[in-house]
């Protein structure tokens, strides 16, 4: 596979080689079944944030234990969507209004907005009306959601609507990517599931270890995921 050229990473030289590299206005969206998958990502992200001497903010409004450290150079916004709708998305168009350009960003797991509103369709909406607003900031943001606990109302205009949509899943000690949509980017084995080893992504072709990973994540229960 070619070797990334882009300047905008993702502080994870294998991942970029398979993704080709994040652009400028991606929207990453990482489909899991534990937020510890979604963790190992973000940590890596943070690092490369603060070499590259860009702005990290953090938008901190679920019940988890905290993605980011308050650490001085992250930072955190604390929000309340039981607050409604219509005053958290003001609340985060106003800090990415005020943090400009080229600022990247880190959400809390999405799932939990769907909970706090009660409804699928609204963290559609939420994710429809934010995502390109940061685009056209020229950000680089990261999401998480939880793999089966969604409706088609919210995970359709997710996937229509991002830029790159990830499906990682662990299984035994080991790490499983699959990219769903990557837009602008294609290979003939990107679409197949990945794993995570020796500093590379490696295609996985054995059908009994792609049911084994596939089948093990459908039987993951929900309550893991927080």
């Amino acid at each position: 596979m070619t070797k990334s050229t882009s300047t905008v990473s993702t502080g994870i030289p294998e991942l970029d080689d398979l993704i080709h590299g994040l652009a400028v206005g991606d929207n990453v969206v990482f489909q899991t079944a534990k937020l510890d998958d979604y963790r190992r990502f973000v940590a890596p992200f943070r690092a490369w944030v603060e070499r590259a001497g860009r702005r990290l903010v953090y938008f901190r409004f679920a019940g988890h234990a905290p993605l980011l450290d308050d650490d001085g150079f992250v930072e955190i916004h604390q929000l309340d969507p039981t607050a409604g709708f219509e005053l958290f998305l003001a609340s985060i168009y106003e800090v990415i209004r005020t943090a400009g350009r080229g600022a990247c960003y880190v959400f809390d797991c999405l799932s939990e907005l769907a909970a706090d509103w009660f409804s699928d369709a609204m963290l559609g909406n939420f994710f429809r009306l934010t995502c390109p607003y940061l685009f056209d900031m020229e950000t680089i943001a990261y999401f998480a959601l939880i793999r089966n606990r969604h409706s088609l109302h919210a995970t359709t205009p997710i996937r229509e609507t991002t830029q790159l949509f990830l499906d990682v899943y662990s299984l035994d000690g080991r790490v499983y990517m699959r990219p769903v949509k990557i837009q602008m980017r294609h290979t003939q084995t990107l679409a197949l599931l990945h794993e995570w080893r020796n500093e590379t992504f490696t295609p996985v072709t054995d059908s009994c270890t792609i049911s084994e990973v596939l089948n093990e994540t459908r039987r993951s229960p929900l309550e893991a995921a927080m």
